[in-house]
């Protein structure tokens, strides 16, 4: 058998492209957590870049702002050192999706929103999904837009704006502990509220990535079926390294 090196370092299928000085609690279900995987995956910050790019993505030479060309580079060099797929650390980086889609040759994923027309598909048509996120306040509908959803179209939006423990972290905070005990309460109040005020919800949609570790919580909490970024990163690598099935029949 012939195989075939030209990286310094192989045997990873994902990249995931992370803000550069976050310091954080990732516990196991976040993003940046690497045993959130049950495959090895490649972690690389984005040198300088705290926040998401937003609106407008280009400045008035056209070309486009640092935040976005800081991603650009990072995904490019991502795909030179081998990864076969990539993945961002934050579901507000939807807005570049089609940027970044345009400039690299192997999938991206760069947000959980990109599963909103999917889940909408799967679930009744008179059915919605709750999507969780951050921050409500910021999440426009130029985050959905970018990957073919509409915030106004079978979707209720609720946010952890008011999580003192959450903000303290992150949204600008800098803490390195959490308690999350007091997290878990504040994500299934903010699920608990989403679903008062819309009793149709058929599905959630975790969209924050530091969410995940919560998945089952809600899940136990609500019956309904939750979506969040790890899973979709497993269906991502999935897609670059199929699974070789054996057995018997």
């Amino acid at each position: 058998m012939i195989v075939t090196g030209g990286h310094s370092y192989q045997g990873y299928s994902v990249g995931i492209l992370m803000f550069d000085n976050k310091r954080f609690p990732m516990p196991p279900g976040d993003v940046g957590n690497a045993t959130s995987y049950p495959f090895p995956v490649l972690f690389r910050q984005i040198d300088g870049l705290e926040d998401n790019p937003y609106p407008p993505l280009t400045g008035p030479d056209g070309k486009y702002t640092p935040e976005v060309q800081s991603c650009i580079d990072a995904a490019v060099q991502l795909e030179r050192d081998g990864v076969r797929a990539i993945a961002m650390c934050c579901g507000f980086f939807s807005l570049i999706q089609p940027v970044l889609a345009r400039h690299v040759n192997v999938p991206v994923m760069t947000s959980p929103l990109m599963m909103l027309p999917t889940i909408q598909q799967m679930i009744r048509p008179d059915r919605s999904v709750l999507v969780v996120t951050a921050a409500a306040r910021f999440l426009a509908n130029d985050f959905f837009t970018a990957v073919g959803a509409d915030l106004q179209n079978r979707i209720t939006l609720v946010g952890l704006d008011d999580s003192e423990v959450f903000n303290a972290m992150c949204m600008g905070g800098t803490a390195i502990t959490c308690d999350l005990d007091v997290l878990r309460a504040d994500i299934l109040a903010a699920v608990a509220e989403g679903r008062r005020r819309d009793p149709d919800v058929g599905a959630v949609l975790l969209e924050c990535t530091s969410l995940p570790p919560f998945a089952c919580d809600v899940r136990q909490a609500t019956g309904l079926p939750v979506f969040d970024f790890i899973a979709c990163v497993e269906w991502l690598h999935r897609a670059v390294v199929p699974k070789h099935y054996t057995g018997y029949i």
